[in-house]
């Protein structure tokens, strides 16, 4: 070859090599993998020059290569060299600058004549774009993997808790029909009579409970109720709780229900959402109830006021059938009754009570744990941050204690009612106790009864009325005379319903189906003096 012909390949040689993305090299088969030439591109990739590189003169090219792959890429030139193959390997480096990029790599050995190696040629190039391309799309099917499992995990337990469902809406309305058609006979005495009514009265009772839990976890995910704080006195809260909830244990479960009560009752409030704290606590004390058939269900709170997070913490205990470790995890997740219960002991319910405390509770800013051992009891406790309030005067609610039906005061009640039956179950209701009941059929008519009777002592007022509905009619109503005492009677029976309802002005609040008890209790709280 003349000397033109070599200078004209060795400048097209060099002329290709610059325009490639990568670089090439030449190196010995040692240790360092010692570079006897290396293209300027290396420069781009490594962040080293070729000075730098050729003779190890600053670095090795192995101690370019990131450490856990310096091993396998010995043992992989080895394999390669011992079959005269070639080498395709990706791995990482580590860059001047600390920073690491994938690489693809592309070598094989030169041999001499008598097939001796002389030396390693090969090419380099940067993949790290494809190489993240790949790991998001690795990510993404891992993600689309796991959404695909919750999603049939999901699908499940919506068709094991709607299953449930079924059966839990069926077993009370079943009673329901099925008692009330009874009592169209003619030959029941009268303790068969009150024994059917009372079977229609717990049956419906349990209906109202499945509902309200359903409504509630569905205005939860969709992220309608947010606290409420106002001033708490927490020991009447607990009091209220206990009395309440001591009403409904079933007479044939040999349970006691035990307040706790701390050994100095604390004189100051605190800041919280009462209807979500009394709510939790219910629904706590309501689950130790339904799995403890004899012994006691227990609860209490403690304050600790040092450090720079002060708590409020409660605890119900129940001496109950108790939960396995395995399942204690997801009982807090929402239709995970039937698959947490597996068959152990499993009762009514919708089982979502759990799932709305544990929402309830880190709304108000805290946290819920179980301590339990199936065949032992358990005991929930949950934890919310304590914000002392300056004492006041102001009381969470009025416990009302109504002694009989008849009340000392005659009062004059004006019912706001659309609905006939509804009408019909308050006016009776009310006068049995001797109360004089007046009916307006919407919010219109109550407004002008309010106009031309000014001895009226209070007014009922139904929400979802024709021609006025409640709130309108309320507020005519207090301008006409701010001191009427006027209470909502409505379905809409959720805990952000009452605080709504409360916010707009009115004196009181009865959900839907109106108990006889809790309807005469807020009549008599505005007995006149």
């Amino acid at each position: 070859m003349t000397l033109q012909r070599f200078e004209y390949n060795a400048e097209t040689f060099s002329s290709l090599i610059g325009v490639l993305p990568g670089f090439v090299y030449r190196c010995l088969n040692d240790s360092n993998w010692t570079m006897l030439y290396i293209s300027d591109q290396c420069k781009d990739i490594t962040g080293y020059t070729p000075d730098e590189m050729i003779n190890n003169s600053l670095i090795s090219y192995e101690e370019v290569i990131s450490h856990e792959y310096r091993r396998y890429l010995h043992e992989r030139w080895r394999v390669v060299l011992s079959n005269r193959g070639v080498l395709k390997e990706e791995y990482k480096i580590v860059r001047k600058d600390g920073s690491f990029k994938w690489v693809l790599e592309h070598g094989r050995g030169v041999f001499d004549e008598n097939g001796n190696l002389k030396y390693l040629d090969g090419y380099i190039t940067d993949i790290s774009n494809r190489k993240e391309a790949e790991d998001r799309l690795v990510q993404k099917n891992i993600e689309l993997h796991i959404a695909k499992e919750r999603a049939e995990e999901g699908e499940k337990m919506k068709t094991a808790f709607l299953a449930n469902l079924s059966h839990e809406i069926r077993t009370p309305m079943n009673a329901i029909m099925g008692f009330a058609e009874m009592l169209k006979e003619d030959d029941l005495d009268s303790a068969q009579r009150d024994s059917f009514i009372e079977i229609i009265n717990r049956s419906g009772s349990h209906l109202l409970s499945i509902i309200n839990d359903i409504i509630e976890m569905s205005k939860i995910e969709s992220n309608l109720i947010k606290p409420n704080f106002e001033e708490v006195d927490i020991d009447l809260l607990m009091d209220v709780v206990g009395k309440t909830m001591s009403a409904t244990i079933p007479s044939e479960k040999r349970v006691r229900l035990i307040y706790s009560a701390p050994s100095s009752q604390s004189d100051y409030k605190i800041s919280t959402d009462p209807v979500k704290l009394r709510q939790i606590l219910t629904n706590l004390i309501s689950n130790s109830i339904k799995y403890t058939d004899e012994g006691s269900v227990q609860f209490w709170y403690s304050i600790e006021n040092s450090g720079d997070s002060p708590y409020i913490e409660f605890c119900v205990k129940d001496t109950g059938i108790g939960i396995d470790k395995e399942y204690q995890d997801e009982i807090f997740e929402r239709f995970k009754r039937i698959e947490a219960e597996k068959g152990k002991g499993v009762r009514g319910g919708s089982g979502l009570g759990l799932a709305i405390s544990k929402a309830y509770v880190e709304m108000l800013g805290g946290d819920i744990e179980v301590e339990s051992e199936y065949g032992r009891g358990s005991l929930f406790r949950f934890k919310i941050p304590l914000i002392i309030c300056q004492k006041s005067e102001k009381t969470l609610e009025k416990e009302q204690k109504v002694k009989g039906d008849k009340m000392e005061n005659q009062m004059r009640i004006l019912i706001a009612e659309d609905e006939d039956t509804n009408f019909l179950y308050l006016s009776a209701l009310l006068s049995r106790c001797h109360h004089i009941v007046l009916r307006a059929i919407n919010g219109q008519e109550a407004v002008d009864i309010v106009k031309g009777e000014s001895n009226l002592d209070i007014v009922l007022m139904d929400i979802k009325m024709p021609v006025l509905n409640g709130y309108d009619a309320l507020r005519q109503i207090k301008r006409l005379r701010p001191s009427l005492p006027v209470v909502a009677q409505t379905a809409y029976a959720l805990s952000d319903d009452e605080q709504n309802i409360r916010s707009a002005g009115f004196d009181g609040y009865i959900a839907k189906p109106i108990m006889k008890n809790k309807l005469l209790a807020i009549i008599e709280s505005f007995t006149k003096h």
